[in-house]
């Protein structure tokens, strides 16, 4: 028979709590409550931007896949491009792997004089496609910007199989936007494959469709 104590010490009922050590209080303190916050903020601010560019890729995957059938991916692109980037100057340029060269797919916004360093392949674009990397103005040393590219914003790769087909070139951004946001980038690479996928598709089906 277990013995309820020795005499000196009363027997620990079920459901009571023993009382924190002295000094180690179970009540976060006011410099604890205020992290805690800091963290609950910081998690929240995260689920809402994953929200907002989550419902930009949602559009801009129906868009893309409503223009198979009935639009010009290219001009359907520059539409998600303006709308959910905030520029009206794009130029698309097919890039021939065998022979290295660059040649103008379609452009909106864009001066043809303006295009025609980018098509012999100098400047950004043509670190794009040799390095298989988009390239962003912002990220690049001033003193590597060439003359030419003063009113240029990306040079966006596109990638098929794992192949680089073609570079879209952004230029200036809308007045009321200074600069790209996290979220243009993240829309930028779902651009990079499925824009390319887009195009490559619908000139296929042109192909089948032709005499």
């Amino acid at each position: 028979m277990t013995g309820a104590g020795n005499g000196n010490r009363m027997p620990v009922q079920a459901g009571c709590q023993i009382e924190p050590a002295a000094g180690k209080s179970a009540i976060p303190t006011g410099s604890e409550q205020l992290r805690l916050r800091v963290q609950q903020l910081s998690l929240g601010e995260q689920l809402e931007r994953n929200h907002f560019l989550l419902e930009r890729l949602a559009a801009a995957s129906a868009r893309l896949i409503h223009t198979l059938e009935h639009d010009n991916v290219f001009e359907a692109t520059a539409e998600i491009i303006a709308n959910l980037i905030g520029s009206e100057e794009v130029a698309f340029l097919d890039y021939g792997v065998a022979d290295k060269t660059f040649s103008l797919a379609w452009s909106w916004g864009v001066e043809a004089d303006t295009l025609e360093p980018f098509l012999n392949g100098a400047g950004m674009c043509g670190r794009a496609v040799e390095e298989g990397i988009s390239q962003f103005r912002e990220r690049q040393p001033e003193a590597s910007l060439l003359p030419f590219e003063k009113d240029l914003t990306a040079c966006v790769i596109l990638k098929s199989s794992r192949e680089i087909v073609g570079v879209i070139a952004i230029f200036g951004l809308l007045p009321q936007k200074n600069r790209l946001e996290w979220a243009d980038y993240e829309l930028l690479k779902f651009l990079e494959t499925y824009a390319a996928i887009a195009i490559q598709f619908q000139r296929l089906q042109g192909k089948q469709i032709a005499p």
